[in-house]
């Protein structure tokens, strides 16, 4: 049963990256968040969310409402964004990115120093992988797979091909790495 979820989730994320792309960057991340709004609660524990807000010290029903709200906003606009990844990746989409920072990029790759980047889910995140690697610098991204196999097989070649070459399995495959 999970098998077939997971292939129609496939189908499903499959169409809309070929719908976004026929539509554009502007309109695909306005409409996927308007998507991420409305199907993101149904995918997710809204308790689970909740008590980590809480946990956070954010206990105002109102402030937490607001805040999931923009939360699903954001993953919907990600979600919208991959089609257009390779377009960030030669610089046509660099008027959607700020850098602030280069010069310690710089300073990293010139002076061959070593450094560990940690970044967490805001915005989209997967630009800044992309960012550091387009700076020359030798990067590898720790990620988790997807639990659906046929969405993360789609996930890793995007990943691999725009964001960074060097992708990293979190867990014990990829402790050698």
């Amino acid at each position: 049963m999970k098998n077939i979820k997971y292939f129609i989730e496939y189908i499903i994320i499959s169409t809309l990256f070929v719908f976004f792309e026929l539509i554009g960057y502007q309109k695909s991340s306005n409409i996927g968040a308007k998507i991420g709004k409305v199907f993101g609660p149904i995918f997710r524990s809204k308790n689970i969310i909740k008590k980590n807000l809480e946990n956070a010290g954010i206990k105002d029903e109102i402030s937490q409402k607001k805040i999931i709200e923009e939360m699903w906003e954001n993953y919907g606009r990600i979600l919208a964004e991959y089609p257009f990844l390779k377009k960030f990746k030669t610089n046509e989409f660099k008027n959607y990115i700020t850098i602030e920072g280069q010069e310690h990029l710089s300073d990293i790759k010139f002076k061959n120093k070593k450094a560990v980047f940690v970044s967490g889910h805001f915005n989209n995140f997967e630009l800044m992988a992309m960012q550091i690697e387009k700076s020359g610098i030798k990067l590898a991204a720790i990620y988790r797979p997807l639990n659906n196999k046929y969405l993360n097989i789609i996930m890793e070649r995007i990943r691999k091909k725009f964001i960074c070459k060097n992708q990293i399995k979190k867990g014990i495959s990829g402790v050698r790495n």
